[in-house]
């Protein structure tokens, strides 16, 4: 498919706010969901339980990976001279250690994801081998190369094993809303929710007795096609009805600027015109595998400013939420600085170092609700809405 053109967000954070310009080839795009990386690269990126194979730089790319349904091909970013463009590439991956199963193909796409401000398909390579022949630990070193020459790497160590590990849940805390609030009490300080239909049907006027003062409400998702919340109309009138400052969220995977405000427009339609008195959260929080979305960072950067706009017009403001790796890795200052942020970061204290408004801290319960439900702080002399 063919990808719009964005002004570079960091040459100017006024300019950013304006307008992200794009080619008019952009208008007929649409999003699809990531796919993983094509048949090609991951046979050239394979070892067998036979044999012992390094990963290539050519096995490794995703340049041969696809991101959409469409047979166009994605058009390549006009990336800065190599004597302008000295960024390099942001790795989103954390971890140093992954596990493989013994005997088959690995797949180094399926272990490391990474982008770049403005190539849509910088290079993944390795050096080291990783036997999957045997089990044993295996470090290597992933390399991501922009079209301009710019490196960034990451030391991994990947044990191969003849049974994978159970994935364990994040302990995330837990107390009763009475708890969060004794705990969080301040004099800047606000209690509230953010729900959907995971907490079923509620009781918004025994959310607000409880000592509940806002919430934050989800309209629906945003992959391929839209869905809207089964309880979003419900949950938005209550809220409404029970005099809770109300704002909503939609969870997007948009990476261009014809599809965000696609978006925006479908969030207005769902409003119907009601009046909201927090934001409309842009809920994006696809890291894992980001070079299969064949978008550059500022391409997201440039989705959101389109969104933050055309809601505008609708007469509803925008915040960006997510964790502390999104905001310290995709998210560029100027357009931090455009906008309220919601921090999710399920610690007794928050580590980032940015400025943010509401601070998504925990699950619980409160009453009115019969399951578990996040929940927030916000901060009153801090920018929320």
């Amino acid at each position: 498919m063919n990808k719009p053109k964005c002004l570079l967000l960091t040459i100017c954070a006024a300019m950013m706010l304006v307008s992200c310009s794009h080619s008019s080839e952009s208008e007929k795009q649409t999003v699809t969901e990531p796919q993983s990386v094509s048949a090609t690269a991951q046979t050239s990126a394979s070892t067998t339980a036979s044999q012992t194979s390094s990963v290539s730089a050519t096995a490794a790319s995703t340049s041969s990976s696809t991101a959409g349904t469409t047979s166009a091909k994605p058009a390549e970013t006009m990336p800065a001279a190599a004597s302008a463009d000295r960024t390099k590439p942001t790795i989103f991956t954390e971890s140093t250690t992954v596990y493989h199963l013994a005997g088959t193909a690995f797949d180094l796409n399926n272990y490391i994801s990474y982008g770049d401000d403005t190539d849509r398909h910088p290079r993944l390579s390795c050096t080291g081998k990783v036997d999957t022949s045997k089990p044993g630990d295996n470090p290597i070193k992933a390399t991501v190369t922009d079209a301009s020459g710019n490196t960034a790497s990451h030391d991994l160590t990947v044990k191969v094993v003849t049974t994978l590990p159970k994935q364990q849940a994040p302990q995330i805390p837990s107390m009763t809303f009475d708890a969060f609030k004794a705990r969080y009490k301040a004099y800047n300080t606000r209690f509230g929710i953010d729900v959907s239909q995971w907490q079923g049907n509620i009781d918004f006027k025994a959310v607000k007795n409880a000592g509940c003062t806002f919430a934050f409400i989800r309209v629906g998702t945003k992959f391929s096609s839209f869905t809207l919340d089964p309880y979003f109309k419900q949950n938005l009138e209550g809220a409404l009805a029970a005099g809770l400052d109300v704002g909503v969220y939609l969870y997007t995977t948009d990476h261009t600027e014809q599809s965000a405000r696609e978006s925006a427009k479908w969030v207005a339609a769902q409003l119907g015109g009601k009046k909201l008195t927090l934001p409309v959260a842009f809920d994006w929080e696809e890291l894992d595998g980001f070079q299969n979305y064949g978008a550059s960072i500022n391409d997201v950067n440039c989705a959101y400013i389109a969104f933050k706009n055309e809601l505008a017009q609708n007469g509803y403001s925008s915040m960006l939420y997510g964790s502390v790796r999104t905001f310290s890795t995709l998210w560029l200052d100027s357009v931090k600085a455009s906008s309220p942020v919601w921090l999710a970061q399920y610690t007794d204290k928050p580590t980032y170092n940015g400025d943010f408004g509401i601070w998504q801290v925990c699950f619980g319960r409160i009453a009115g609700i019969s399951a578990n439900t996040d929940f927030n702080v916000l901060y009153t002399n801090k920018r929320y809405k």
